[in-house]
């Protein structure tokens, strides 16, 4: 075999499923909770600072499977996926709303990023356009105390 063959044998074979690989985009949800009062960082010899990664299509209707759920803290959030990628966080197990809820809807194709979840209007949507730190997002909060404390259950694809 020539050179020329065999470079035209691994193009074909490593090149063309490659190229369908380019395309895939990961869509998930990402919740980060950090506590806010340094003496409670560290609750029976661990750290209660955690992360929940949660796949598109993947609904959870009860966090307290997640690591550490009964330490107290605060939830960010991040979110990736194409346009149209719609997540709903709820303040209570088994998507109940009478701890609070938000939808989140993406815009565009960048990551979107929400440090406070408690900074919207009660009961209306809000449009967030693109800027360095995020990208586009609407979002419809309903508001309850404590809820950016208190995540209870997710679901995909929901919109109030």
């Amino acid at each position: 075999m020539t050179l020329k063959t065999i470079w035209l044998l691994l193009i074909v074979t490593f090149g063309f499923p490659s190229v369908n690989w380019a395309v895939e985009t990961k869509t998930e949800l990402v919740l980060f909770r950090e506590t806010s009062d340094p003496w409670t960082i560290f609750q029976s010899g661990r750290t209660c600072e955690d992360v929940y990664y949660l796949k598109k299509g993947k609904d959870a209707e009860d966090l307290r499977d997640m690591r550490n759920y009964f330490c107290e803290g605060e939830y960010t959030m991040t979110l990736d996926g194409p346009p149209g990628t719609t997540v709903t966080l709820y303040g209570q197990f088994f998507f109940g709303e009478d701890r609070g809820a938000i939808t989140v809807a993406k815009t565009d194709n960048r990551q979107v990023w929400i440090w406070d979840l408690e900074d919207f209007p009660d009961r209306k949507w809000v449009v967030a356009e693109a800027n360095k730190s995020t990208g586009g997002y609407e979002v419809f909060y309903k508001a309850a105390p404590n809820f950016k404390m208190n995540l209870g259950s997710v679901k995909w694809d929901e919109i109030p």
